[in-house]
């Protein structure tokens, strides 16, 4: 049995999709997003993603989906994924619980090149309630060899704040440079979306912007900590002077809970620099 080595996570807004039909064949276009997060590479579906299912007068059916990845390699460093998928659905064809498809890849990342650029794959369309599974099996490797997946999803608020538009061209160039230069091992934030604290543990960079993003003109706090477990950054109240109120107030009790009071705390964070996200 072949290896899978990663799964393609696709959410898919029913209410997008789109038809064409005519007397000879009928066309469907289905915009989708989506997210990935594997030993070798973790990533986001970028805009302008879609599935082109054409069928013919046949009854045969064949889909084409096109769509880039953006988000880190296995080694950590910002890349981009294009995955071109395709596959057929003969109309009389024996029924599976799944479709079978072919993937290509092409990328700028040397670590996902030694591993992609070999055409040895091939796909498997599972259905879910927000989408379809796509999971990408290496021929070569039995399933004994493959590196395990990360399964847990996402927190789906973690997802809204992933979902929010960034224009700020500095902003998200900070984001990067927390997540390479800091080396950002764990998000500690309040969020007013569900109104409760989140701790993220090895945050990517598209996360880490996502979240300073969400913190602009609000009253939510963000504590960064580093792989060596030292507090590397340190946003909160987005430097407006307003009260605290106590529900926020429980972020605190979890940053000590996660390095301990005396280590950070000893005198205010904010007289500390270093603690502070750069001006954006």
């Amino acid at each position: 049995m072949s290896a899978k080595i990663m799964t393609f996570h696709i959410t898919i807004d029913r209410s997008q999709i789109t038809k064409l039909e005519s007397e000879t064949a009928k066309v469907t276009f289905i915009p989708f997003g989506g997210t990935v997060d594997s030993p070798y590479f973790k990533g986001r579906v970028m805009p302008g993603a879609a599935d082109v299912q054409v069928t013919d007068a046949s009854g045969m059916r064949h889909m084409c989906a096109k769509y880039i990845f953006e988000g880190t390699d296995g080694e950590g460093k910002h890349c981009r994924l294009f995955v071109e998928n395709n596959g057929y659905f003969p109309k009389d064809g024996v029924k599976k619980d799944y479709f079978d498809a072919t993937p290509k890849f092409i990328t700028d990342s040397e670590f996902l090149n030694e591993i992609l650029s070999r055409p040895v794959f091939r796909s498997e369309g599972h259905s879910t309630e927000a989408g379809v599974d796509i999971m990408i099996f290496d021929e070569t490797k039995e399933e004994s060899e493959a590196v395990p997946e990360i399964q847990e999803p996402e927190d789906p608020v973690l997802t809204q704040l992933r979902d929010k538009e960034i224009v700020d061209d500095k902003l998200i160039a900070e984001g990067r440079r927390l997540y390479t230069e800091e080396k950002i091992a764990k998000l500690i934030f309040f969020s007013s979306y569900d109104n409760k604290t989140f701790t993220v543990d090895q945050p990517d960079a598209e996360l880490i912007t996502a979240v300073l993003n969400d913190l602009r003109g609000s009253a939510q706090m963000l504590f960064m900590l580093n792989e060596k477990g030292e507090l590397a950054a340190v946003s909160y109240i987005s430097g407006k002077i307003r009260n605290i109120e106590n529900m926020v107030l429980t972020v605190y009790a979890e940053i000590f809970a996660e390095t301990g009071q005396n280590r950070y705390f000893g005198r205010p964070v904010n007289r500390y620099s270093r603690f502070q996200i750069r001006e954006i």
